[in-house]
């Protein structure tokens, strides 16, 4: 164990392993690997390094500030920003080669500006909403918009895209509607004689379900860290030349079969220690607010997170951590830095412990998934929203 009191552990050959198996999956279009914030909380700069090790074309981030991070640290490959950009920053992100996204008739007016200004030519990906409603032109302005981009001058085309508002689900017409919506804009693009290198669409799920959708390239981001875009995605995956209604009915019977377990391989886990370890009698109140009383004589180990250090207090009274590899219940409310679990049944425990509250220990596991579940969320943002102040730990360094 590392010297801390909770650590973030980092697999970067679960990574790998990930990256070589999606991007094999979708060849021959070529993938960027979404680092953004933070690489989803594993730790940008070492997950950047594994894709581009991997063959990834370019790295997508969600802002400059993200981006510069990467050309600081080395990273030559093109970084493609997709989030927002604002006029102040255009100045660093052009001398910095960024990729910008244009979304909008201001938009293109500033980046262009900015270049001419520069003396450069503003790498740029045109972004149009197919339906998905957010940070995006139109798509029915497309032969307007794009006839504009052609006549900017100081612009390189380098990126056609739009974003799926659904692809992870078990009905697909709608991202059906969306691919036929992005393949009119690419029409126009190419009647006005303009030639992106990449045109993207697809993120893990559609680059997994929608060989037509993958186009020049994909966007890998949660499936490249091990989680699965949502459960349906495992499902449809899973019913391929099988019938969808028995899947399911098997799926709710006993879980997901295990033929797709080896497919993605989670990369995160995140553990502490124990602190205190103490008995309390039947009939004793633990924690704020007195929501639980034990049943019997309990002996408690206090763990020193909450929920500043990412352990959600939605978690309270029904929350699960490992423990020399069984399950140990989270006893009362979550506290700002403490947790207080149910170690009664768990033989030779010690102080200072290892305590898995995310990830792998023995036989049992603690996942995103579970997590999720619990507090009513999406494994997403249980992995990205791990505060940046603890420490990361990597195993397989490149």
């Amino acid at each position: 164990m590392p010297e801390a009191r909770a650590w973030i552990e980092v697999d970067l050959g679960a990574i790998r392993h990930n990256l070589k198996r999606l991007s094999k999956w979708a060849a021959p279009a070529r993938f960027l690997a979404v680092v953004k914030s933070d690489a989803y909380g594993h730790g940008m700069e070492a997950v950047a390094r594994v894709a581009v090790d991997e063959g990834a074309w370019g790295l997508a981030v969600v802002n400059i500030d993200e981006g510069l991070r990467l050309r600081a640290a080395g990273f030559a490959c093109p970084v493609v920003i997709v989030g927002p950009i604002f006029g102040f920053e255009l100045r660093a992100a052009l001398q910095a080669k960024l990729s910008l996204p244009v979304y909008s008739q201001e938009g293109l007016q500033e980046v262009a500006e900015a270049a001419q200004a520069a003396g450069v030519a503003a790498r740029v990906h045109i972004k149009f909403d197919t339906g998905l409603g957010r940070l995006a032109l139109p798509y029915d302005q497309a032969h307007e918009f794009l006839g504009q981009v052609r006549d900017t001058p100081g612009l390189h085309i380098e990126g056609l895209y739009s974003h799926l508002a659904d692809a992870e689900g078990l009905d697909q017409r709608y991202t059906l509607q969306q691919f036929t919506r992005f393949q009119e804009v690419q029409q126009v693009a190419s009647a006005l004689g303009l030639q992106p290198e990449i045109a993207h669409l697809s993120a893990s799920a559609a680059s997994m379900l929608l060989q037509p959708a993958r186009l020049d390239a994909v966007r890998l981001g949660i499936a490249m860290y091990g989680l699965w875009p949502a459960e349906e995605t495992r499902l449809l995956l899973l019913s391929r030349g099988h019938n969808l209604f028995q899947e399911l009915n098997l799926h709710f019977q006993s879980g997901l079969t295990p033929q797709l377990d080896d497919l993605l391989q989670p990369a995160l886990s995140y553990k502490t220690r124990i602190a205190q370890l103490k008995k309390v009698p039947a009939d004793s109140s633990i924690g704020y607010g007195c929501t639980f009383v034990t049943q019997r004589p309990t002996t408690l180990a206090v763990l020193p997170v909450g929920y500043y250090e990412g352990y959600d207090r939605h978690l309270s009274n029904c929350g699960e951590v490992l423990v020399r590899g069984r399950r140990a219940r989270v006893l009362g409310r979550v506290c700002m830095n403490v947790v207080t679990v149910d170690v009664t049944d768990i033989p030779e425990v010690c102080l200072e412990d290892e305590v898995v509250l995310l990830g792998r220990q023995g036989s049992n596991q603690v996942s995103a998934e579970e997590w999720a579940r619990r507090i009513g969320t999406i494994n997403y943002e249980v992995v990205t929203r791990l505060p940046a102040h603890l420490p990361r730990v990597y195993q397989g360094v490149v």
